[in-house]
């Protein structure tokens, strides 16, 4: 039997002490590297913290699969229980100094999404979930919420780092988002869209072709907080958050 609070326990410990260490080296000068072909970055806080993370799971679940954002498949590929780790979520934001960043951490069984954790490492802030156990912001229950006007709700947006910048789908699709909702959010930071979206402040998040590790752990917060998920056939494209706002979306791209 798995044990998904203690599971969850760790994961929100793990995401805290990230989140900790990396707000903690904000300021200092630190070697920031290209990452791939694309626009994205990487730092010695990004490894430093993964490493962290990677210590721990491996001395209390050495049986466990995990795979990292920077490190990779660390061990253990077949096992049931994998961790899927983003050690410092918003790497760009970071290296400018600007205080909007945190970290992912799902836990997989059998390939499913069982526990997540996103940490607002600026703020301080835990958004988590297991499965059937609800969703939860620093240890107090969190709801989705509605939202009975949809001119006045705000939507969040992420797309892979592999999309051009001049990306027709996207730039239609932004377009008509923005002409329809209150504000389209940019953050290029997940760990802060999932928490906001938990916590009833953000009505949906919208993720074109975006990178798995920031997706899979956010639709179980989501959905344990009373959320929905809509996938294109693809699944390119994942809508998430309160069932009205997901619906008015999918209408206005006409999906």
């Amino acid at each position: 039997m798995i044990d998904l609070i203690a599971l969850h326990t760790l994961a929100v410990s793990l995401a805290r002490e990230a989140g900790d260490f990396a707000l903690a080296a904000l300021h200092h000068d630190t070697k920031v590297e290209r990452k791939g072909d694309g626009i994205d970055v990487i730092t010695a806080i990004d490894v430093a913290c993964e490493q962290a993370m990677i210590d721990r799971i491996r001395a209390r679940y050495p049986d466990h699969g995990i795979k990292g954002e920077e490190h990779g498949v660390v061990c253990n590929p077949d096992a049931d229980v994998r961790w899927l780790l983003d050690p410092l979520d918003g790497t760009n934001n970071y290296v400018m100094g600007m205080p909007m960043f945190g970290n992912c951490i799902t836990v997989l069984l059998q390939g499913q999404p069982v526990v997540a954790c996103v940490h607002d490492s600026v703020q301080g802030i835990t958004t988590s979930a297991w499965l059937g156990g609800g969703a939860w912001r620093n240890g107090q229950p969190t709801r989705i919420g509605s939202f009975p006007d949809l001119d006045r709700t705000t939507l969040s947006w992420t797309q892979g780092y592999g999309i051009a910048a001049d990306d027709q789908f996207v730039q239609r699709t932004l377009f008509d988002l923005e002409q329809r909702f209150k504000r389209v959010l940019r953050t290029w930071s997940p760990s802060i869209d999932w928490g906001l979206i938990a916590a009833g402040h953000v009505g949906a998040f919208v993720a074109w072709q975006n990178e798995l590790h920031d997706l899979i752990g956010g639709e179980l917060i989501v959905v344990e907080s009373g959320g929905e998920v809509w996938h294109n056939e693809t699944g390119d494209l994942v809508i998430a958050g309160a069932a009205e706002v997901v619906a008015r979306v999918r209408e206005v791209m006409n999906l």
